[in-house]
């Protein structure tokens, strides 16, 4: 890490009025042709939407988040009805700049990284500054205009105690210093979860994740938060009339399917992708606003809503086509399946009291059945006759025992599965249960995601097209 890795800056400005002076600065800060405009926090990335899509006035730079401070997003009107200090006096500024490879390469590629690095160094900055942080506020802004990220900052007191702006040398070297240290600790974190990614999906690198269409991670809490959110909407699914996203059989749980679909579309592989192609779309809402004014259906910013809808159609009929999918399959066949994957997890266990052996042969022939219908094999088998013998407490020897029961007439009616189930431990409440808890984490969540990266990808596509499109009429216009 060279010194020319980072740059830093940081002045003070005098002002004959501070408040107009910072206002300047805030101007500067959150301009949009510069400033990203996305939410710090990566799990609200909506955020940033939703706050000005039903004003008229949502292209009031006012009502967009560029600013961030030590609590998260601030936006730039909250920023300076804070401001009170109308006396002349100064305030500092300045910037931190990273070459791009460098940035990425010390995990510095979400507007969250950046967030992060600010709160810890910021903070540093003005201890070294000898400013009380209890009477300090600060901004900070993301501009991602030049080949160099970099981040502006603004530091200001609250209530004036210092009088000499000028900053000393101490406070250079410390801050390029705590940066270095915050990168090095970091890109230790970053190597180490690159390499455990690549150790798991081959030769795929983390900063190229939102690029691959093939092997994905899912964390346990994914997997259980999408699974309860599934088996939320499938529940509630109508029997009958169509399944489909723009169906009015669909109108009462559609913001439920919504929800599931920006689930899935906020996942680590998607996300940053979504986020560029919402950005999209709102710059082209805004190129139509710019064009043709504020017409009723640019108002109520339908070419945007529209085109995210077309999105969410595509994923949430995917949705809706795998439950048909499901619906489809005979019960017993999806028992098969469910079985086959999760049996080892069940505690089968059976009565030790039974005053007849042949009642505990009775039920070997019944697990033994269930295994069949599991499709499993002679060792697999073998493990959950030995699973059930000593939950028990029974005295059988496993392969005996498989010997003596094993049968030709293996079929099983739906009742019969529940009936042995039942002697098994598993009356049909506990089974349900088990099979609520654990039944989609046998579906393939890939599917869902690489779905969604597939028609997102094709959505995008067509976006750049279409503005790419309308820059050459606008072109063939002006000439």
């Amino acid at each position: 890490m060279s010194k020319s890795d980072i740059i830093f800056q940081i002045n003070y400005k005098k002002c004959k009025n501070k408040k107009l002076g910072i206002k300047s600065w805030l101007d500067y800060a959150s301009k949009k042709q510069k400033a990203d405009s996305s939410s710090i926090d990566e799990y609200n990335l909506l955020k940033d939407y939703a706050l000005f899509s039903d004003k008229e006035t949502y292209l009031n730079e006012s009502y967009e988040t560029y600013l961030w401070t030590r609590n998260g997003d601030v936006l730039k009107k909250d920023a300076i009805a804070k401001l009170e200090d109308n006396s002349a006096g100064f305030f500092w500024r300045g910037f931190i700049s990273f070459p791009p490879d460098f940035a990425i390469n010390h995990g510095l590629i979400t507007k969250a990284d950046y967030y992060s690095l600010s709160n810890k160094v910021i903070t540093s900055l003005i201890l070294d500054m000898g400013l009380n942080l209890n009477n300090v506020t600060w901004y900070c802004a993301l501009h991602r205009d030049t080949n160099h990220p970099h981040i502006h900052f603004c530091i200001y007191e609250n209530k004036v105690t210092k009088t000499n702006p000028t900053i000393s040398k101490t406070c250079y070297k410390n801050f390029r210093s705590n940066v270095g240290n915050y990168l090095v600790d970091y890109q230790k974190f970053y190597e180490l979860r690159d390499q455990t990614f690549t150790n798991i999906t081959g030769t795929v690198s983390l900063k190229e994740l939102n690029k691959i269409k093939k092997q994905r991670l899912f964390s346990d809490k994914y997997r259980s938060d999408l699974n309860k959110m599934l088996l939320d909407l499938y529940s509630k699914l109508p029997a009958t009339g169509r399944l489909q996203y723009n169906s009015h059989n669909m109108d009462s749980l559609r913001s439920d399917l919504d929800k599931i679909i920006e689930f899935i579309l906020l996942h680590d592989s998607v996300k940053y992708d979504y986020t560029k192609y919402l950005r999209m779309l709102d710059e082209h809402q805004k190129e139509l606003n710019s064009l043709y004014g504020m017409t009723a259906d640019n108002q109520k910013r339908k070419y945007y809503e529209e085109q995210k809808r077309r999105l969410y159609s595509k994923i949430g009929n995917e949705i809706l086509a795998n439950y048909k999918r499901y619906q489809a399959t005979d019960f017993m066949e999806r028992e098969s399946k469910f079985l086959n994957k999760h049996i080892v997890e069940l505690n089968f266990k059976s009565r030790k009291d039974y005053a007849k052996d042949e009642t505990r042969i009775k039920i070997a022939k019944e697990l033994y059945k269930i295994c069949v219908l599991a499709n499993l094999n002679d060792n697999q088998t073998k493990k959950v006759f030995e699973k059930w013998i000593r939950n028990s407490g029974y005295l059988y020897d496993a392969n005996a025992l498989i010997s003596s029961v094993k049968s030709s007439h293996t079929a099983m009616s739906t009742k019969e599965l529940y009936d042995a189930l039942k002697k098994l431990g598993y009356n049909s409440d506990k089974y349900n249960k088990f099979k609520k808890k654990n039944f989609y984490q046998e579906l393939n969540y890939k599917r869902f995601i690489n779905q969604a990266i597939n028609f997102l990808y094709y959505e995008m596509d067509r976006e750049e097209k279409e503005i790419l499109e309308n820059m050459e009429y606008e072109l063939e216009v002006k000439k």
